[in-house]
Parts: structure tokens; sequence; C-alpha cells
């Protein structure tokens, strides 16, 4: 039933993949099903309402409350997210480099990722839980991807 929205909430968090980064039919297929496992894990733990799903699919940001820790699950189980709450550019870098071998192409996620990385120092509540930093790097990747060329 969430199949569509988690697969949909793992390409928001990666949008690259949608972009004007080349990526063969293979390389989409395989990333698909790793976020898709993912996210059926988070959403056990983290329930998204209906009206997170229509935001999400309407590139809008989700506002009930289990959408801030949903991401923050995400991004832990991906690695860009770390024990203490922290975003780990160096991590989503190296997931990029398992898929991609142009190295422009990585340097434009680097570039993209470091975009963001200002969230890591915003103050947050919840501390090393993540839920309100992985919400502010969320919002800052939907805000930051047009002008890297990302078409989420």
């Amino acid at each position: 039933m969430y199949r569509s929205t988690i697969l949909f909430c793992c390409l928001c968090l990666f949008n690259f993949m949608h972009s004007t980064i080349a990526i063969t039919d293979e390389q989409r297929a395989q990333i698909h099903q790793h976020f898709e496992m993912i996210g059926i894990e988070c959403i056990n733990d983290h329930t998204v309402t209906e009206d997170d799903i229509t935001n999400l699919r309407t590139r809008k940001l989700p506002s009930g409350a289990g959408a801030p820790c949903f991401l923050a699950c995400m991004m832990r189980k991906i690695g860009v997210l770390d024990d203490q709450g922290l975003m780990q550019k160096e991590n989503a870098l190296e997931l990029a480099r398992k898929v991609f071998e142009d190295e422009e192409e990585v340097q434009k996620i680097s570039d993209y990722m470091h975009s963001c990385a200002h969230v890591n120092t915003a103050s947050v509540s919840d501390g090393e839980k993540g839920c309100e930093r992985a919400f502010l790097a969320y919002k800052c990747m939907m805000e930051n991807a047009p002008q890297f060329g990302f078409d989420i």
C-alpha cells in the first residue's frame, strides 16, 4: 500500500537520480529496490499520514508528526545520518561512488550535499534522535535541488 510512497520518499532523499546525471536503467532499478526495502522497515516504526503522502507526492514538505522521524530513519539506514543525528556527507559520496563512475557527477553530488551541510550546526531540540535535523536536511535538499540541475 505504501510502497510507491516509500519509494518516492527515498527518491526525494537522493533526487540526483532524476537529474541530469547519467544513470542506467539497471542502476536505477538497484537503487529503487534498495530504497524500497529500507522504506518498508522505516514505515513500520514511523507512521506517515495520508496528508504526508500527498505532500511528498506533490513535492511539498510533510507536516505530520511522524514524517521527520521517518526521514531520519531512512537517512540513518542509508548512512547519511549518523548515531549523533548529524548528516554525513562523506557517506553519501561513498554511496554515490558505488553507482556513478564519472567523477564530475560525484562532484556535483558533493556540491549539492555540501550546500546543506549547515543543518549540522542548526539548533534542534531532539539531539541525537535526529528527526528535526533530518527534516531540515530534507527541506534543504528540496530547496537546493534546482540550483544543481536536479529535477525532483
